[in-house]
């Protein structure tokens, strides 16, 4: 029997789920033996897996789910949307087993006509020997907001940036710093960002566009005060938790995926006001087509929420970041990738598979 972990590492968001899940489990030495990592981009290594598989192995697969495993075929989904994009819904329809991180997610996947009793919910996780709140302040006197995601519609950066010049401008006391990325069309989207914050003659907007190690990434969380992400939906939100557990304030939209967490903690969250809009992104509606046109609904952001937040975060920040300080032991103790390990495994187990 294997344990088979088909996926990609990188810094993207699955592939730090990937890494960090298989990381945990790895360390668990009872596992160890039984563990396999096939990384989903090397042909040659997901044939040779493929060949020496068995029945009585468990295949855990973070991205399409192969389906020419022999075994228990299980997968991992993320999504972000009310209707599950085809793509997506043929890998669940093709698994034995439908593992989402969320109780949201869950809810979505069965109003999708996904059987409930093949789907758990297994959240992701954060590490939480890299994001903690333990940290000397800043003490040049600025007052720093910080976002970090992917640049692209879904995580609203054009409306928080407009929020921004609405409320604060070039308030020299304020900053907010942007750390972006995304998968591909990388000039394109340094370009976008660099004109938009341009345009709107902001000096105290910092943009950085690219991959940064995560020790770097770390330390962006301790040297600002509040974290604002008002996102249309996530499937799990890997930059909200960073900043939970790193002890900030959060600003964001309570709908989707980051709810899983953030829910326990909302004494040092502010919630964005939003409203349920069809999707229709063009990157998004690209990256996932379908045939009638339905993409199914995600939470817009009201600009006019996203400013008032801003100032309430900034005004009410020594409450807001004791609570955040506080929290931040929930979300370390909770959602740690051990405790991911640890809930993924008693799922197996209450299925039979693992003896």
């Amino acid at each position: 029997m294997k344990i088979r972990l088909i996926g990609i590492r990188n810094n993207l968001g699955i592939g730090v789920h990937y890494t960090k899940f298989a990381d945990a489990l790895l360390k668990l030495s009872h596992w160890n033996e039984l563990v396999e990592e096939v990384q989903f981009n090397d042909q040659q290594a997901m044939q040779a897996a493929v060949d020496k598989s068995e029945p009585d192995d468990i295949n855990i697969c973070f991205v399409s789910l192969p389906k020419y495993f022999r075994g228990i075929n299980l997968q991992w989904i993320v999504f972000e949307s009310t209707l599950v994009p085809p793509t997506v819904m043929r890998d669940m329809f093709t698994a034995d087993i439908v593992w989402v991180p969320s109780a949201w997610g869950r809810d979505v996947l069965i109003k999708n006509g996904i059987d409930p009793a093949r789907c758990d919910v297994v959240p992701e996780g954060v590490d939480a020997s890299r994001f903690h709140p333990w940290h000397p302040p800043a003490t040049d006197g600025v007052f720093r907001y910080l976002l970090t995601g992917k640049y692209e519609e879904r995580k609203s950066i054009t409306e928080t940036v407009d929020s921004w010049a609405q409320v604060l401008g070039n308030d020299p006391s304020t900053e907010l710093w942007i750390k972006t990325n995304h998968f591909e069309n990388h000039e394109k989207k340094q370009q976008q960002i660099r004109e938009h914050a341009a345009r709107l003659q902001l000096k105290n907007v910092n943009a950085w566009y690219g991959s940064i190690p995560e020790n770097e990434l770390a330390l962006l969380y301790q040297r600002t005060n509040v974290f604002v992400l008002p996102s249309k939906g996530e499937g799990w939100g890997l930059p909200l938790i960073e900043a939970a557990a790193a002890g900030m304030p959060i600003i964001t939209t309570m709908y989707s995926g980051h709810t899983e967490f953030l829910n326990k903690i909302t004494s040092s969250v502010v919630p964005v006001e939003y409203d349920m809009v069809p999707i229709a992104c063009p990157e998004y509606t690209h990256y996932y087509p379908t045939n009638n046109q339905d993409w199914g609904q995600w939470a817009q952001p009201r600009v006019n929420s996203i400013g008032q937040a801003l100032t309430y975060a900034r005004e009410n920040y020594t409450e807001l970041k004791e609570n955040a300080v506080a929290n931040s032991e929930i979300i370390r103790k909770e959602f740690s990738w051990e405790q991911s390990v640890t809930t993924a495994m008693k799922m197996l187990q209450q299925r039979g598979l693992l003896k």
